[in-house]
């Protein structure tokens, strides 16, 4: 089975400022608690051998959830939903941090109008998200 792990995490930079966020992780097992013994020793490894920057100040992490995929659907499923008060906050994100698999790729979607490859502007800032849909 492929399992999705869902993640949250409280972290505290070395200015006192506390944060918290989010990850998802992937693994092939044959139980969920295979699942996740694998994404705790993953977590472990990131955290304490590869001292990646994106998980330098993270104090703790929550399981959210794990969700057991016995097969590829035919239609888009829904597997995440979360919604919060107040407007978005200042955040980073990025996909498969610290992924060394060629099997699962990310793509990212650039609306028809912006014909840029590079997500930073030359002051170094992101650009703010385009929206895909608007209802």
């Amino acid at each position: 089975m492929l399992y999705s792990g869902h993640f949250s995490f409280d972290e505290i930079t070395p200015s006192g400022m506390e944060r918290h966020g989010y990850f998802t992780c992937l693994v092939k097992a044959g139980t969920p608690e295979l699942a996740l013994q694998n994404f705790k020793q993953r977590i472990q490894i990131i955290k304490e051998d590869i001292k990646d920057p994106l998980f330098k100040y993270i104090q703790v992490v929550y399981v959210e959830d794990i969700i057991e995929i016995a097969d590829s659907p035919e239609e888009a499923v829904v597997t995440r939903f979360q919604s919060s008060d107040g407007p978005f906050p200042k955040s980073r994100s990025c996909s498969l941090p610290l992924s060394d698999t060629t099997d699962i790729k990310a793509y990212q979607w650039v609306p028809e109008s912006d014909f840029s490859t590079d997500q930073k502007e030359a002051n170094g800032e992101y650009k703010e998200a385009v929206p895909f849909l608007r209802f």
